[in-house]
């Protein structure tokens, strides 16, 4: 029996999708140790749109399962089609996250795609075992197509080819210990992958005990925690390490890495790693919602190279109760972060705009809470309405009036057989309580933040703001309201910004579809569409940052004069020529050829060193001096190998900064030269 499994992921603008294909090798290896059959199954794994076309033309196979995201669902559907021309007899499956939780909306759904034979559900998400059981079925029926409908089948459920009847097989219960699954990383079935610039994933838990109804983690069958022993785990993190780039990035597919106590042991083995094989560099994975004395104890462990992220979501008790979430109180945040601070890691806020209840008065509020606790970055992400998620059954959205739009998701278009695909999102933009108005100010005010508060990336001038009794987050206000005084081309991003936001986004989905296929070509290089808020804060940061730094400068000059604070100008100076010399940008091959000098009246580096205790002045040189610069080896390497796989394009530089650290994007200051400055 020939299976192919596909998690695909476009791949003509950047990788959509930046990891190794864990779930269908899941699949392969737990089908292969369990399934009872005479007959021997062969499967093949297939990350890109192109090596499965290739497959396609070439061999014929009894099994087409797609995994389905709402990122990759089109490209997972044109598959199946262009399948079914070719192979008529295959049987197709589609498999993940992206399905509706209310039984009407699935069998509409199921309807609404006749070229997906079986929906292999496993309601718990436990795939692996509902996969196993129609893989079973087809091994039973002999081979047979027509057999597999003959009677309902746990985990799984299909239109009847034969009635046209929605057929619901019964539930599978939980793998309760994860164990059960073979790992696809020793039986070698990922050993391709360690050859390519993707990230190796792996899952320690499964399952997550909140309630968001925005996530599609959230449903009651999904609440209990099961894992992979500790053992497994290191089995497979030494089997990764020992064939790696030490440059690229691990990532978990946990919903809250750091919150339980075998967490701890796992980051001490990773400590063992980081030590021998100098791997992993960044781990990219969701931290715990509570427990953060154990989750910062985890981040120590990983020295640092594990950001904390606080996923409040909101700070607005309404909308906490509506989306069924409750959050440490913000003082307690405020604790882990003055402790996060002080070991030199690094924590991440998250909000999410308009959420039912969410007010801008309440939003703006929330990020200036978050930010006087200390946070390196705020992310304030869209409200999409996902599959699976509660908030997006229709009782939920009569309740809370959302307004919605839907928008090409970002990257996510190609052209494999000479079709165009393009995913698209439904995302709220107005609710009775934020305007749609307020909706695009909010927006532009998260790209001012992400440009210039991301992970510290200009800290120096908010740290020396904030010594001039200027908070970061009147900085930000302020720069949002003297945008018309902006560097031209940077007051010009800026317009883009709000013009293609608006642009972007279409009251159906077929509206949507229709644009993106007319302007295919723009999308596909990069000029039209994508992520906005990450490519304009790419451009921001790397295209034009020099005059980002100005218009910075030009801020807190601005907040000293008016409030009377103005203090020798040399000060603010010094901090915005150090900027200068120390941040990388584009052109990157040219950049990290050169270490230029840096000539200063003010010792910043060390002022930096030091965590900005004292005032500026505290740190003046008796004359002039000059320091060399040069960029650590390491640093070079990560940054040669993200562009390399992703790009230097915005959408590439907004995909690879993801899993690293602003202060790896920066010179290093090394010595002075001479206390004279010659």
């Amino acid at each position: 029996m020939r299976i192919f499994l596909a998690d695909l992921g476009h791949n003509q603008l950047t990788y959509s999708s930046d990891i190794y294909p864990l779930g269908v090798a899941n699949l392969a290896t737990y089908t292969r140790e369990y399934i009872d059959s005479a007959e021997p199954l062969e499967f093949k794994i297939f990350r890109e749109p192109e090596d499965l076309k290739e497959a396609l033309d070439h061999d014929s196979p009894d099994v087409l399962a797609l995994s389905s995201y709402s990122w990759n669902h089109n490209l997972a559907l044109h598959f199946a089609d262009y399948a079914k021309a070719r192979h008529p007899r295959v049987l197709t499956l589609m498999g993940g996250p992206n399905f509706p939780l209310t039984a009407a909306e699935q069998e509409s759904f199921l309807r609404g795609m006749s070229q997906i034979d079986i929906a292999v559900r496993g309601p718990t998400y436990e795939g692996e075992r509902a996969f196993l059981s129609i893989i079973q079925r087809l091994a039973d029926v002999g081979g047979r197509r027509e057999g597999v409908f003959e009677d309902s089948v746990p985990g799984n459920m299909w239109i009847d080819p034969r009635t046209g009847d929605f057929v619901v097989g019964g539930e599978v219960e939980r793998i309760r210990d994860l164990d059960e699954i073979p790992s696809p990383y020793l039986s070698g079935l990922l050993d391709d992958y360690f050859k390519t610039g993707y990230f190796p994933m792996m899952q320690i838990a499964r399952g997550c005990p909140f309630s968001c109804t925005y996530c599609n983690s959230s449903v009651e069958a999904n609440s209990k925690i099961y894992a992979h022993s500790v053992e497994n785990v290191k089995a497979d993190l030494l089997y990764i390490a020992q064939r790696i780039k030490p440059e690229i990035t691990l990532c978990f597919a946990d919903d809250n890495f750091g919150m339980y106590q075998r967490d701890e042991e796992i980051a001490d083995y990773i400590s063992y790693l980081q030590e021998t094989y100098n791997w992993p560099q960044y781990l990219r994975t969701t931290t715990g919602k509570n427990r953060g004395e154990r989750i910062i104890k985890v981040m120590r462990k990983i020295k640092g190279r594990l950001p904390m992220t606080a996923a409040v979501q909101s700070l607005n008790p309404t909308v906490l109760k509506n989306i069924k979430r409750a959050n440490i109180s913000l003082d307690t945040f405020a604790d882990i972060q003055k402790e996060v601070i002080a070991q030199g890691m690094q924590s991440y806020g998250e909000l999410i705009l308009s959420m039912p209840g969410e007010t801008k008065a309440s939003f703006m509020t929330a990020v200036r809470d978050l930010l006087e606790t200390g946070v390196k970055r705020i992310s304030a992400h869209q409200l999409m309405l996902l599959h699976g998620a509660p908030l997006s059954n229709p009782e939920s959205r009569e309740l809370f009036h959302f307004k919605t739009r839907f928008r090409v998701v970002a990257r996510n278009i190609g052209n494999y057989t000479g079709t165009p695909i393009i995913e698209t999102e439904e995302m709220v933009v107005e609710t009775p309580d934020f305007s749609f108005e307020e909706y695009l100010e909010a927006r532009v005010f998260h790209l001012l933040l992400t440009i210039f508060y991301y992970e510290g990336n200009f800290e120096e001038a908010f740290e020396y703001a904030r010594h001039e009794g200027i908070k970061p987050y009147d900085v930000m206000v302020r720069m949002q309201q003297l945008l018309d005084k902006a560097p031209t081309k940077f007051r010009s991003m800026i317009d883009d910004f709000l013009k293609e936001s608006q642009e972007e986004l279409f009251s159906t989905r077929e509206a949507c579809i229709e644009w993106a296929k007319q302007n295919f070509a723009a999308l596909v290089d990069g000029s039209l569409g994508g992520n906005l808020l990450s490519k304009y804060s790419m451009i921001g940061r790397f295209y034009l940052t020099q005059e980002a730094i100005e218009f910075l400068q030009m801020v807190i000059s601005s907040a000293q004069d008016e409030a009377v604070l103005r203090t020798d100008l040399a000060q603010l100076q010094a901090v915005t020529d150090y900027l200068r010399c120390i941040l990388l940008h584009v052109p990157f091959a040219e950049v990290l050829a050169t270490n230029p000098d840096w000539t200063t009246k003010y010792d910043v580096e060390a002022w930096r060193k030091d965590s900005y205790k004292d005032h500026l002045d505290m740190y003046a040189f008796d004359q002039p001096r000059t320091f060399a610069t040069t960029i650590d080896a390491n640093k070079r390497a990560m940054i040669e190998t993200r562009i390399a796989t992703f790009g230097e394009h915005p959408s590439g530089l907004g995909k690879f900064t993801r899993t690293m650290f602003a202060q790896d994007l920066r010179r290093t200051i090394v010595a002075a030269k001479s206390a004279n400055g010659a």
